[in-house]
């Protein structure tokens, strides 16, 4: 197992993790092929691609040390992903195959999805410098008012409510260092 692992940590390893995604695709779409899941068909990929990377993020989570003096594991967090991702695209896999989930758009939103992609590599460049709470929070903002939310009221909540999640979870149950950048460190 310990080989198999030193294998997926390469450049071969992730062409394999690579390969294996897209054998996986395929298979899934041959299955969802028939005209009952056409109008979820793009749903039902993407719930399947976030539920293989959750299950690639856990078993990479198999490589990392443990290390006893830290008052968590290294393997927690990324496990703690996978598990979260996991159940949340199963939950929505489970939606679009049971014809409960909205239909699939005709087009897409490209500029969105690029400025969404710019906001989110803007933040994890900004944890350097500004740190990981304020960062993660101009994030949520700034990605709440790109998709539409207009309601201080909920966008300072969900805000809020992830900062007061994350330094819970992350600083005071799993004991690890956020960034606190250099502005702030």
């Amino acid at each position: 197992m310990e080989n198999t692992l030193i294998f997926l940590g390469t450049l071969q390893g992730l062409l394999v993790i690579f390969a294996g995604f897209l054998l996986f695709l395929t298979a899934a779409f041959a299955l969802f092929r028939g005209p009952r899941y056409a109008p979820v068909r793009i749903r039902l990929m993407l719930c399947i691609s976030l539920l293989y990377i959750a299950f690639v993020f856990f078993l990479l989570s198999f490589g990392l040390d443990e290390i006893a003096a830290v008052g968590s594991s290294a393997r927690t967090v990324p496990r703690l992903w996978a598990a979260g991702l996991a159940l949340f695209s199963g939950v929505a896999l489970r939606r679009a195959l049971k014809g409960k989930a909205p239909a699939d758009p005709e087009k897409g939103d490209v500029r969105r999805v690029l400025a969404a992609a710019a906001i989110v590599a803007f933040s994890l460049w900004g944890m350097d410098i500004a740190g990981y709470f304020l960062s993660s929070a101009a994030m949520i903002i700034l990605l709440c008012l790109l998709l539409g939310e207009r309601r201080p009221g909920v966008y300072l909540s969900l805000t809020g409510s992830w900062l007061l999640f994350s330094w819970l979870v992350f600083s005071k149950l799993l004991t690890l260092g956020l960034p606190s950048g250099i502005l702030f460190g």
